[in-house]
């Protein structure tokens, strides 16, 4: 998980990168940055990544039934056979 935080007013550059294990969750960034709130609730919605102590973290972009994190290695890729017109 990165972190990437500019300082508007000095243009203070900090990159905060945290090596997670499967499944294993993250500390909420939250509480100091508060802006946060809505990419942690993207990270775990499409990656799985659990940010702990986070307020509200529930699914932002897929459905609430939604099985499974789509932009995992691991998800299944599948679905429907495309069928083009002229083919019988």
């Amino acid at each position: 998980m990165n972190y990437h935080l500019l300082a508007i007013p000095g243009g203070e550059r900090v990159r905060v990168q945290v090596w997670l294990d499967d499944g294993e969750p993250v500390p909420s960034i939250v509480p100091v940055w508060p802006t946060a709130d809505w990419h942690e609730r993207e990270a775990w919605d499409l990656m799985g990544i659990r940010a702990e102590g986070h307020p509200n973290l529930t699914r932002i972009l897929m459905d609430d039934d939604w099985e499974g994190h789509p932009l995992r290695k691991d998800y299944p890729i599948g679905g429907e056979p495309v069928r083009f017109s002229g083919e019988e």
